[in-house]
């Protein structure tokens, strides 16, 4: 697992929100690996995407896992760690919820619609931090410059990635199934085929 530079600041998670509860409401940022990351404004693009994955898992779990919701944009947060609180795009959580919950404290899937300007090194970091929880069963990483997008399923103890680049290709999570094509994610925008 790679990490940031050694000489950028680290911040605590109580840092962080305190921070983060300062700034503009407009701006959106993240914690991880204990350094404060400001994630770009979503293109309409991006909100697309983010949209019609919700709306597929909206679909399939209402079959497969009833008591299972598709929520945009919440944050997660393992108990067991201070250094990270992403807010992944989409995120596959309980439907019972307690009334003042700010986080996700389990999940069992994550999806990200990647910018162009995402560094590598914050991608590799979200995907080992969802990974280590171990309720999640499925990561994925959409592009949203082309029709791409990279799943991670887990497999037991193991991850296995596959890349899906071809329209007509399934995307398929762990107990929750089928949930359409690599196409019906790019629905209504420049990208669909």
């Amino acid at each position: 697992m790679g990490s940031f530079d050694t000489r950028v600041p680290r911040v605590s998670l109580e840092q962080f929100h305190a921070f983060r509860d300062e700034r503009p409401k407009e701006e959106k940022w993240e914690l991880i690996d204990g350094v404060l990351v400001m994630m770009p404004p979503p293109t309409l693009v991006h909100q697309r995407i983010a949209k019609n994955l919700e709306t597929l898992l909206t679909a399939r779990l209402a079959i497969t896992q009833p008591d299972w919701s598709a929520d945009r944009e919440i944050g997660v947060l393992l108990p067991d760690d201070d250094r990270f609180n992403p807010e992944p795009d989409v995120t596959v959580i309980d439907t019972a919820i307690e009334i003042d919950q700010l986080y996700a404290t389990k999940f069992y899937f994550v999806a990200e619609v990647m910018s162009p300007n995402d560094k590598p090194i914050v991608l590799e970091l979200k995907r080992d931090y969802y990974q280590r929880h171990a309720a999640c069963r499925g990561i994925l990483f959409i592009r949203q410059d082309r029709v791409e997008a990279e799943m991670f399923v887990r497999q037991g103890e193991a991850w296995n990635a596959r890349v899906l680049n071809d329209a007509t290709m399934n995307i398929e999570i762990p107990d929750i199934g089928e949930i359409g094509t690599l196409a019906q994610l790019y629905r209504h925008t420049p990208l669909a085929p």
